[in-house]
């Protein structure tokens, strides 16, 4: 009797998730989640995003460890699988939530945040149903662009500074369903910059233009300055990235007590000598909790 309250209890939870009323006695196998636009599983192609194309110094993106398409890097069996492994977790943590914005900070400088955005994102274009939206709000030390060797059509900064508008914001680096937004000159006054409106009319924008969006957001280290504080309100959910043999504990935990009131789409451990090869590349990924 205990086992068939257990099963009961069980089969009323997954009706609750799915939306569907719960009937006693129904088989499980029978309660499956309803579909969402969020779904990408048979999702049309999305509209192609039409923005100017830059070249990346592809020499210099292999240097900073980036895994363009048909690079060496992108060829390695154990970057993919790694890069793979990651890329399939947190979307089924997005789609299970039906999230759109997600913001990627660590602890301290130097743990691979920016390095880990950017290949993420090049990783999730690869599902030719999913358009991938790249913006670095690093604003202090912005890394993107430095790392792909490319100088964008417009800063960034001078859109959050409200001197131009978000639809000159954006260039392609080669997949058509990436978009990146970045700058290269530094401002002291990120926090000021981000305090207003300008994030709330980016993230409208890119929705406007795009079906279903998938939008990474680079930030800084969550114990370096507020910015991610100031942006963890206005998103799905955050990713915190750390790295094996470099964060340091107590880091760890006062990070993730800074953001504990915000939701999680899980931690990242980067360079993780757990295993999958080249070490740098290998990544462990944790689930975080959803917002309820």
């Amino acid at each position: 009797m205990v086992i068939e309250r257990a099963l009961e209890k069980l089969k009323q939870a997954q009706a609750q998730k799915a939306g569907q009323p719960y009937a006693p006695g129904a088989p499980a196998a029978a309660l499956t989640r309803r579909r969402t636009t969020h779904d990408r599983v048979d999702a049309p192609p999305p509209r192609k995003l039409a923005f100017p194309q830059l070249q990346v110094d592809r020499a210099l993106a292999e240097r900073n460890r980036i895994a363009l398409p048909e690079s060496r890097l992108a060829s390695n069996a154990h970057v993919g699988a790694a890069y793979r492994m990651v890329r399939t977790r947190l979307l089924h943590t997005v789609n299970t939530n039906h999230w759109t914005t997600l913001a990627i900070t660590s602890p301290e400088a130097g743990e691979g945040k920016s390095l880990t955005a950017i290949n993420l994102a090049l990783n999730i274009a690869r599902d030719r149903t999913t358009s991938v939206f790249l913006v670095d709000l690093d604003m202090r030390n912005p890394s993107v662009c430095r790392y792909l060797g490319v100088t964008p059509p417009h800063e960034l900064t001078v859109f959050f500074a409200g001197q131009a508008g978000a639809e000159g914001m954006f260039f392609s680096i080669g997949p058509d369903n990436l978009a990146i937004a970045g700058s290269t000159s530094t401002t002291g006054f990120a926090s000021e910059l981000l305090a207003g409106r300008r994030l709330e009319d980016l993230i409208d924008y890119i929705k406007s233009v795009a079906d279903n969006p998938i939008v990474l957001i680079d930030l800084p280290p969550v114990l370096l300055t507020d910015e991610a504080l100031l942006v963890a309100p206005r998103v799905d959910a955050t990713l915190l990235v750390v790295a094996e043999g470099r964060t340091r504990r107590d880091c760890l935990v006062r990070a993730k007590a800074l953001l504990t009131e915000f939701a999680s789409a899980g931690v990242i451990l980067n360079r993780s000598s757990e295993n999958l090869g080249a070490r740098g590349y290998d990544y462990a990924y944790g689930y975080g909790k959803s917002k309820s």
